[in-house]
């Protein structure tokens, strides 16, 4: 079974992403993002087809993918809890869901994590670097937001890169390492893998068992800088706790796989 643990569909507000905006054709080589670069055409994105999507799925053989709401400014984009079940119950056995949660309101937060379990969830996403104002993963005033999951069982998704948050500060390692050993019975998953504090990520999960890596783009990516880190520590310690994702539809299905 191959399962891709993060990906945005075309689907209802996932379409809104920021990431889903306009892309040039022939990218610059010196000046585009290397995220946009070498990519092979994939109708689904151009289309923002669910059809085109669930056919591309399959032709890559990804029996499952994860899904993730989003709480965030709307710059960014928002995800709400009950498109992500939408999207779960119209494509069974296809996705499974996770609810997106912000922590610049504890209260709200915590009852979004009571209604994903409602919906019946697997885990909590959060994108604390673009809370309003940002905060730091390691930030006090989440910690009853982890507590809670760690009480039911939900696994915490807490994105991690240089592009979340208003500068490198909010990627580095520490921040999560400090959230694992106060909750060591919360399992954390870090799509983005901290990028590009990859080799320092990998250190925090040889320390710490509950956490788990999703390095995603910046692995899959050719050539990109730090990604060796992680494919030494999956053939090591982090055999069990490297996990796969496109991070779709930054670069496709097929071609990430």
């Amino acid at each position: 079974m191959i399962v891709d643990f993060r990906t945005r569909p075309p689907f209802k507000s996932w379409k809104k992403l920021r990431i889903w905006g306009e892309r040039p054709k022939n990218p610059d080589p010196v000046t585009a993002s290397g995220l946009f670069q070498n990519i092979e055409p994939y109708r689904s994105y151009e289309e923002k087809s669910m059809d085109a999507f669930m056919e591309e799925m399959d032709e890559a053989e990804i029996d499952v993918a994860v899904v993730m709401g989003r709480q965030a400014p709307d710059f960014h984009g928002n995800v709400p809890a009950e498109e992500v079940a939408e999207l779960v119950d119209t494509y069974p056995g296809r996705f499974v869901g996770f609810g997106g949660v912000s922590g610049t309101d504890l209260d709200a937060g915590l009852k979004e994590i009571d209604r994903c379990v409602e919906f019946g969830f697997k885990g909590v996403a959060f994108d604390n670097g673009w809370c309003d104002p940002p905060m730091y993963d390691d930030d006090e005033r989440l910690f009853p937001l982890y507590e809670k999951c760690q009480e039911l069982g939900l696994i915490a998704s807490i994105t991690s890169s240089i592009y979340v948050g208003p500068d490198i500060s909010y990627s580095m390692p520490v921040h999560i390492h400090r959230v694992a050993q106060r909750f060591q019975d919360l399992t954390i998953v870090v799509p983005h893998a901290g990028f590009p504090w990859g080799e320092l990520m990998c250190g925090i999960a040889f320390h710490r068992p509950n956490i788990y890596l999703i390095p995603d783009i910046y692995l899959n990516v050719p050539n990109l800088p730090g990604a060796g880190q992680f494919v030494r520590s999956a053939n090591s310690f982090l055999s069990y706790r490297l996990l796969y994702a496109s991070s779709y539809p930054v670069r496709p299905l097929g071609q990430s796989l």
